[in-house]
């Protein structure tokens, strides 16, 4: 992995922080705009993080608060997206500036040698939430100081520091710590192995792969899974098979890792395995496999998941008619799909629309266009949406009477989908 999102996140913090407009840089765009300048580009704002006094009192008041406060408290540090850069911020209750002065303050990244210590120090703490409260501090330091003392409380004889280093080598996302965290993949304590799992799956790194994968059958079902999200994150295809088998795990909630996996590797060869997730006892599994077959892609998915589209569960069938309509070259859209245009579900309506749309059947748009009299405003829209990307003339009368529809998003859509058939007529 390369430091280049580090980068990224750096430069888009800043410009959010100073209240810029976010807008794509060129260097992120696939066309070249010499006319797109950046007047903050290269530029770090000036403020200055906590001391260790600020970390120490931090620590402190999360140690003694309750612990769902302190996880809400923890889960918001680093979010210091509205100050003002000219000092005044307006929407603050009166009496609490000095608060939010402080607040600010302990949101910036940790830059001083001695608060960083005492972070160090804290990984080791017998709260969970000052451990995490400590590894997110450090890892978001995005100093190389923080990243060897995290490296260094990966050798600790405390597991608890151990843990709280390889959640904060996560966020850091350096990946000069891989050999540090696949060390601790070999951990004997089961939680701190998990957690360098996770990490390793931050780093996005398909060096680890291999030992990712010899987890997969680790006697805990907590492992299997966090090794299973993990090698999703690296969307590597050589884990494929390993992860399909995964898929009849005893455990719902490692199947449900498995498939989500599955689909953000989008390997078509993952195909049957997300088939059989279609069918699966638990209704979470059969969600995931209806969402992952439809990121996978693949034509031979069309049978069972027009299928899905009769399943017990209401968003399974959604999920099943929305993936329809993301497979590739599907010629021919499945009888279930044009039959859930009279669906009583107004959702399943309009998204049966959309995926016919999607797929051009031209065979659909009798259905399509006897479904545009029934429905309301949102359906009609997307029916005549669906008419217009198939360009079938046969719609053509529907879309005529959608222009005078009496919703003005459907007359527009109309209105220009006949204009574009019209200068097409004119072309040939």
């Amino acid at each position: 992995m390369t430091p280049a999102p580090n980068s990224l996140y750096r430069l888009t913090l800043s410009v959010l922080v100073l209240l810029v407009p976010f807008r794509q840089l060129p260097a992120q765009s696939d066309n070249h705009n010499y006319d797109d300048v950046d007047p903050w580009a290269g530029v770090t704002p000036e403020e200055t993080g906590p001391d260790s006094a600020a970390v120490a009192s931090l620590l402190k008041s999360l140690a003694a608060s309750d612990p769902l406060v302190c996880q809400f408290v923890v889960s918001n540090l680093g979010n210091n997206w509205h100050r003002h850069d000219a000092g005044y911020q307006p929407g603050n209750l009166k009496a609490e500036e000095a608060h939010e002065a402080a607040r600010q303050v302990l949101s910036r990244p940790v830059a001083d040698p001695a608060a960083l210590m005492h972070l160090g120090q804290a990984l080791g703490d017998a709260n969970a939430c000052v451990r995490r409260a400590a590894a997110s501090m450090l890892g978001d330091s995005e100093r190389d100081e923080s990243v060897r003392i995290l490296r260094e409380a990966l050798r600790r004889n405390d597991p608890r520091a151990r843990e709280a280093a390889a959640l904060g080598l996560a966020d850091a996302e350096d990946a000069a710590v891989f050999h540090d965290l696949t060390r601790a993949l070999r951990d004997r304590d089961p939680a701190v192995v998990r957690m360098a799992a996770y990490a390793l799956g931050e780093l996005e790194d398909a060096r680890a792969v291999k030992p990712l994968g010899e987890l997969l059958g680790a006697a805990e079902w907590e492992t299997r899974a966090t090794a299973a999200t993990a090698l999703g994150e690296i969307e590597d295809i050589r884990i494929t098979g390993r992860l399909s088998r995964l898929v009849s795990d005893p455990d719902a909630r490692v199947r449900i890792a498995a498939v989500h996996a599955l689909g953000e590797i989008e390997d078509h060869r993952a195909t049957a395995a997300l088939t059989d997730g279609l069918r699966d006892k638990a209704v979470p599994v059969r969600r995931a496999a209806a969402e992952a077959l439809g990121e996978v892609e693949n034509p031979k998915a069309a049978g069972p998941l027009a299928e899905a589209i009769g399943d017990a569960d209401v968003v399974v069938r959604r999920l099943a008619a929305q993936s329809l309509g993301e497979l590739d070259n599907l010629v021919r859209a499945p009888n279930p799909l044009l039959a859930a245009l009279g669906a009583a579900d107004p959702e399943l309506r309009v998204i049966a629309a959309q995926s016919l749309g999607e797929i051009g059947d031209s065979t659909a748009v009798p259905a399509l266009s006897e479904a545009y009299a029934g429905g309301d405003a949102r359906f009609r829209y997307s029916v005549v949406k669906a008419l217009a990307e198939i360009e079938d003339r046969r719609g053509d009368a529907v879309l005529a009477l959608a222009a005078r529809d009496k919703d003005s998003a459907v007359r527009e859509t109309a209105s220009e989908a006949l204009e574009d058939r019209r200068e097409d007529d004119d072309d040939d």
